[in-house]
């Protein structure tokens, strides 16, 4: 996960590229060329390039934007046959946890969880814990509860002022 773009009211996270699922599946790109271009073996070579393709639609980028000014999240996800944009308020945003989990090898993913209304939570994968940390304090920055909280308090008082005034 790393930083595209931080301003003082817009935060943009990019989870995963589309250029590391490229990576991933070159070597089997490489090998099906060679074996139809070398050993003219159609059917060996054409199973290699139909597996890379099928590798390369789970290579998807994940983009996050917290917009702190229209207070909002965008969420636009890209692949080879997908391209999706979701937009949810950030006010449905209800808290950022963090979470470890390891497997029988000793292997720890890190991950930062969107808690949203309505139950949903939101993904997002981290390489280290010190960048989990990282993330979920800047995410919990640009959809702070004390601003929420400063707004309502200020349109209380003035109820009650307008109150006390009658």
């Amino acid at each position: 996960m790393k930083i595209l773009k931080q301003t003082p009211n817009k935060l943009t996270i990019q989870t995963s590229s589309v250029w590391d699922g490229l990576l991933l599946i070159s070597p089997f790109i490489v090998i099906g060329l060679l074996q139809i271009i070398f050993a003219s073996n159609w059917i060996g070579g054409g199973i290699f390039l139909l597996f890379s393709l099928c590798l390369l639609d789970g290579a998807i980028s994940e983009i996050y934007i917290f917009d702190k000014t229209l207070g909002k999240m965008t969420i636009k996800r890209r692949g080879l046959w997908l391209n999706d944009v979701t937009e949810c308020s950030t006010r449905d945003i209800c808290a950022v946890e963090l979470d470890e989990i390891g497997d029988t090898e000793g292997n720890i993913s890190y991950y930062v969880y969107l808690l949203m209304l309505g139950c949903d939570r939101i993904c997002l994968r981290c390489d280290s814990v010190t960048q989990q940390c990282q993330m979920a304090d800047l995410i919990r920055s640009y959809v702070s509860t004390s601003d929420r909280t400063n707004q309502s308090s200020g349109s209380n008082n003035d109820r009650i002022a307008s109150f006390l005034r009658n």
